[in-house]
C-alpha cells in the first residue's frame, strides 16, 4: 500500500513519523499522478482540489477497483472485501 500526497518529501516524512503512518508516502509535488489518477482538476488551487480517492492495482499493474473515500475508517474493510472477492 502507497499513499500519495502533494506535498513535499520532507512534509510527508514528518506526516508520516507524528502520525505513525503505517505505510509509504510518495510526494507528488508536480502533481503528473494526481492528474492522471483525477485527484487533481487541471487549473484548480491546491485548496480546492484534493480529492481522496483510492485504487486497488494488482501486480500485473491492472486497476481493479477505483474509490472516492467518503469514510476513512470503514475504507480498509470495504479495499479486503474487494481484494478477498477478486482473489476467489
Amino acid at each position: 500500500m502507497l499513499g500519495i500526497s502533494f506535498d513535499t518529501p520532507a512534509e510527508n516524512k514528518a506526516f508520516r513519523e507524528k502520525f505513525d503512518f503505517p505505510f509509504r508516502l510518495l510526494s507528488d509535488v508536480d502533481e503528473q499522478v494526481g492528474v492522471a489518477y483525477e485527484t487533481r482538476d487541471p487549473g484548480t488551487d491546491k485548496v480546492n482540489f484534493a480529492k481522496r480517492h483510492a485504487y486497488l492495482i494488482d501486480p500485473e499493474g491492472v486497476i481493479r477497483r477505483a474509490y472516492n473515500v467518503k469514510d476513512v475508517n470503514a475504507f480498509a474493510g470495504v479495499v479486503l472485501s474487494d481484494l478477498s472477492t477478486l482473489l476467489a
